[in-house]
């Protein structure tokens, strides 16, 4: 499909003549081309690109805009596709939605019930958070004391092969102390690092 087409004058007739006579081939279909456009005389305009593979096959003793000088270009219309629609409604949908965005973006500082809502969102959540980190963690150091102390109670027992009641009270007691001071050393460290 040719879309551009120049005027046809006595240069560009010149300069199709000279072609042809210098093209060896007679069956090409470049030649058949202009063989056709020299024959028929009622033809205004020649395809832009036949007339650039002539140029091409030329001795080429002019420039080529020496040859379209004095030429005028025909372009059609440009005929605009037809769109498709799912392609249509997928752009409105998303226009809509930007639409929404900046509306809500604007009237973010009007609408009270949001304010407060987002206000509440934003302060309660991260306090949770940070509050069942701490109560995680205590629960943890709680834990391990315990079992601290239960691991020196029966440790005593097991070791002896006797139920010594205060040995395995004093025992427990002095590794849950020996855990306990341990745990509170890091949960410093850590909550030092922290702040």
């Amino acid at each position: 499909m040719n879309l551009v087409q120049i005027e046809r004058t006595s240069t560009v007739e010149q300069l199709l003549e000279n072609v042809l006579e210098k093209t060896e081939n007679k069956n090409s279909n470049i030649y058949k081309q202009i063989d056709n456009i020299l024959q028929s005389k009622s033809t205004k305009y020649i395809p832009a690109t036949i007339l650039l593979e002539a140029y091409k096959l030329s001795d080429k003793e002019n420039y080529l805009h020496e040859i379209l000088a004095g030429s005028d270009l025909f372009v059609p219309a440009y005929i605009e596709p037809e769109r498709n629609p799912e392609l249509n409604a997928r752009v409105e949908k998303l226009k809509a939605q930007q639409a929404n965005r900046e509306y809500d973006e604007m009237t973010k500082n009007v609408n009270f019930n949001r304010i407060y809502a987002s206000k509440s969102n934003e302060t309660f959540m991260p306090d949770m958070k940070s509050v069942q980190g701490q109560l995680i963690t205590i629960a943890n150091v709680f834990l391990t004391i315990g079992g601290a102390f239960v691991f020196g109670y029966k440790s005593v027992e097991y070791s002896t092969g006797t139920n010594n009641f205060v040995l395995q009270i004093s025992f427990g007691l002095l590794c849950a102390f020996v855990v306990a001071v341990a745990d509170i050393y890091f949960l410093l460290k850590r909550f030092n690092t922290l702040t």
